[in-house]
């Protein structure tokens, strides 16, 4: 038991701890404070407080209590967070032990309850080079309590043969109400980090806001991801389709490997990108000297990393990777990480939309303009070259002094080409609008497509009533642009083509069975398809496998009666 002088010397340690806490101190701060209130409460050389390199908090101090006050042997690593005397120089902030069997700080959180170790044991553990070093006879340990988790452990250390037989109480009475300074410092820092990452993300959201381009927000998202969450680098990479990866930003360190809009190659099989690309799941890196492969990140004075997926409308997008050159980076970097990459795929769905707006609008003026004109072009070098010629050849007919024949004969003559300048003008006006559509509705113009394709075409259509004008056009044009595309460049046998109405929606699905590898990156029909589509609210897909057929499929709201809405 506490003499009353010492209780006052502890209430006064406490004290200055919490003064500390409730001034902001940072918990670096905070656990410096602690090891050296300790130390001089007891009245020892050295002491350091280390954190559990656990997932996430420590065991639950309820679950561990229970039955005999033992659990299981703690595995995992402690990292030091702050330390008091000589002993600081040999084990600083940031320096990590393995737990391992028999240590007294291992033996301290299986037991729940301080512990002491001296003479030739002390110096056979890890930390027997130290020990010698620092002329250490005697060590204590117990365990820290913070949030109702084992947060850690408390070590303290003397060139003393054995501490006196009250300093466990003693140890573990401080600590008992140290663990809720700890606990309180580190709340006040998540507050912080909290208000922070808010900002940040506010920053973000107002460069999409403003219009920036993508290449700007990325930019951005990696300079605050580097800010929070790594100490040497961050980066973003894109997935693309053909199964490659292109860095599209990057803060911290570069090496040769790394060139912000190149191609990423050359990371290891076992490495973040490989790893994340085939499992869409956060990965990480503990030490690059531990994978094949990993002589590039260790060359720019990388050690550890940890890569967090960015899915963009239900699609693996890319990755953010964080890295660090001082050891492994916290266990708990995933859980902070995903409410940001969840926000950061937010302001990269929005950006790249918004990328994708504006270059669907250009595209749709660029078509728009070149469909009027090619009928300029058609009007000008056909039905109006034969419309003039026909004129003039009327009224060589009509004029009695220029008449080479018979009027009648002149005249048929000229019915015959009139109805010729009339076939001329139909062919120029199927390209504008299909006549079958505007007279009977889709139904009968999809049943028209299907008669007139080189390739047979199963087509079951389940649409009572007739659309809207653009979204039959829309479909319309789907269906006429997919049978193209199968008989000059799929090698298809038979095209299914399928549309329904059901719900307020219609759903059209043309899938053929020829050689697939359709990209809409690399033409523009289907991206022209994809803008008709987009600009009647609807979606667009293409699924298109190599050697596998390939699938469009399209979505467009309607009424239920079969309308489309205004």
């Amino acid at each position: 038991m506490s003499t009353p002088d010492a209780l006052a010397d502890e209430q006064a340690a406490l004290r200055r701890v919490a003064t500390l806490v409730a001034a902001g101190a940072r918990p670096a701060e905070v656990f410096s404070a602690v090891a050296d209130e300790l130390g001089q409460l007891i009245g020892v050389e050295a002491t350091f407080v280390s954190r559990l390199d656990l997932p996430g908090a420590g065991p639950p101090v309820a679950a561990a209590a229970g039955g005999s006050g033992e659990r299981a042997e703690p595995e995992g690593y402690v990292t030091v967070a702050g330390s008091h005397g000589r002993i600081g120089h040999e084990v600083p902030v940031g320096f990590r032990v393995k737990l391992t069997a028999g240590m007294v700080m291992t033996v301290a959180l299986r037991t729940g309850r301080p512990a002491r170790i001296n003479g030739e044991r002390l110096a056979e553990g890890p930390f027997g080079a130290i020990v010698g070093r620092l002329g250490l006879r005697a060590a204590m340990a117990t365990p820290v309590v913070a949030g109702g988790h084992y947060w850690g452990v408390m070590v303290a250390a003397t060139s003393r043969e054995d501490f006196p037989a009250d300093t466990e109480s003693r140890m573990e009475d401080f600590m008992e109400l140290a663990g809720l300074a700890i606990a309180n410092a580190e709340a006040e820092e998540r507050l912080r980090e909290l208000a922070d990452m808010q900002a940040s993300l506010r920053r973000l959201a107002m460069l999409v806001a403003r219009g920036e381009t993508p290449e700007a927000v990325f930019a951005a998202v990696t300079r605050e991801a580097l800010r929070y969450f790594g100490n040497g680098t961050a980066r973003m990479i894109r997935f693309e389709l053909d199964g490659t990866a292109t860095l599209v930003a990057n803060q911290g360190t570069t090496a040769p490997h790394v060139r912000v809009g190149g191609r990423w190659e050359g990371y290891p099989p076992t490495g973040l990108t490989a790893t994340v690309l085939r499992t869409g799941r956060a990965a990480r890196v503990d030490d690059y000297r531990d994978i094949p492969g990993g002589e590039p990140y260790l060359a720019e004075g990388l050690r550890s990393a940890v890569g967090m997926p960015v899915h963009v409308q239900g699609r693996l997008w890319g990755m953010i990777a964080v890295g660090s050159g001082q050891g492994p980076l916290p266990p708990d970097t995933e859980q902070r990480m995903t409410e940001f990459t969840e926000l950061v795929a937010t302001a990269v769905a929005n950006a790249q939309s918004r990328a994708e707006l504006m270059a669907s609008r250009a595209r749709i003026v660029a078509a728009s303009d070149e469909v009027r004109r090619r009928i300029e072009r058609d009007l000008h070098d056909g039905a109006q070259q034969r419309l003039v010629a026909l004129a003039l050849r009327l009224r060589m007919a009509a004029d009695p002094s220029t008449q080479h024949g018979d009027p009648r004969t002149e005249m048929a003559d000229a019915s015959a080409e009139l109805m010729g300048v009339v076939d001329d003008l139909r062919e120029i006006s199927r390209g504008i609008h299909p006549a079958i559509l505007s007279k009977a509705g889709l139904r009968p113009a999809l049943r028209a497509l299907g008669r007139r394709s080189a390739i047979p075409v199963e087509l079951d259509v389940r649409v009572h009533g007739r659309l809207s004008e653009p979204v039959e056009v829309g479909v319309y044009y789907v269906v006429s642009e997919m049978l193209a595309n199968a008989e000059k460049h799929a090698r298809a046998s038979v095209v299914e083509v399928g549309a329904s109405a059901s719900g307020g929606r219609l759903l059209v699905r043309v899938h053929d069975n020829g050689v697939g590898g359709a990209d809409p990156l690399r033409g523009s029909g289907l991206r022209g398809l994809k803008d008709r589509i987009e600009a009647l609210g609807g979606t667009f897909s293409v699924h298109s496998p190599v050697g596998d057929g390939t699938t469009v499929t399209c979505e467009l709201p309607i009424t239920a009666d079969g309308e489309s809405p205004d």
